[in-house]
């Protein structure tokens, strides 16, 4: 190991961020916001993105237990349109997950839990003092400064833990096979596109409504205006 608190090659699991000092006391995700990750892993262990409520979460999860010293996960940046990884985030944090991997209470499409042990879960909520909701929430300088309010933490009792992916197997939840967290996310994005499309339906109706209404209109002023020009002429 690299250093007792931490384990060698931290973090081991890939993904969209950026690393800062794997001492710092804070990890930080920004949602679906593009924010400055340089600046502000100059003030956590690591800063990035996660926009799923399923497979991005457990990869973060597996990076932060391996490292004892990251006492706080900081949300921020816009939360996540249908997937709602942020809410999804402190529902984890709260509520824990059921046994087929359902994030207790979460709001997201699919949140569920598909890839990491059930001692992975509890690990975080244990390790983790607190799980800053920040968001919504993009300014830089409003974010900097919630995390140099957080109060100063020892690193976790326990050592550094390291999380095989694809601890747990493939499960059927509520009538969808959810092989793996990925084919989740795929799924989620399926049924988004679908929405969309049935929008699309809804709008297209609505226009040809209004099309037809305005023929109609059209026609029935012909007809009107043919037939008072004749009476007119027929009275002369």
């Amino acid at each position: 190991m690299a250093d007792d608190k931490y384990i060698e090659k931290w973090p081991p699991v890939a993904g969209s961020y950026l690393t800062g000092d794997p001492n710092s006391q804070v990890a930080m995700i920004t949602l679906g916001s593009e924010l400055d990750d340089v600046r502000l892993t100059k003030k956590s262990a690591m800063c990035g993105s996660a926009k799923t409520e399923n497979i991005g979460i457990e990869k973060v999860v597996a990076n932060l237990v391996s490292n004892s010293n990251i006492r706080y996960l900081v949300l921020c940046g816009s939360e996540v349109h249908g997937h709602i990884t942020g809410a999804s985030w402190l529902a984890l944090y709260k509520n824990g997950a059921e046994d087929d991997g359902h994030i207790i209470g979460a709001p997201g499409a699919i949140p569920y839990i598909s890839n990491l042990p059930a001692e992975a879960i509890q690990r975080f909520r244990d390790q983790m003092v607190d799980v800053v909701d920040l968001i919504n929430v993009e300014d830089i300088g409003q974010i900097e400064k919630a995390i140099d309010a957080l109060p100063k933490q020892e690193p976790y009792e326990e050592d550094p833990m390291l999380v095989k992916m694809g601890a747990v197997g493939e499960e059927e939840v509520v009538g969808i096979v959810a092989h793996t967290a990925e084919v989740a996310s795929i799924e989620s994005r399926v049924r988004m596109i679908e929405s969309e499309y049935k929008d699309l339906g809804k709008l297209q109706k609505i226009t040809a409504g209004l099309l037809a209404g305005l023929y109609q209109g059209f026609v029935l002023g012909l007809v009107l205006t043919i037939f008072i020009f004749g009476i007119r002429r027929l009275l002369g």
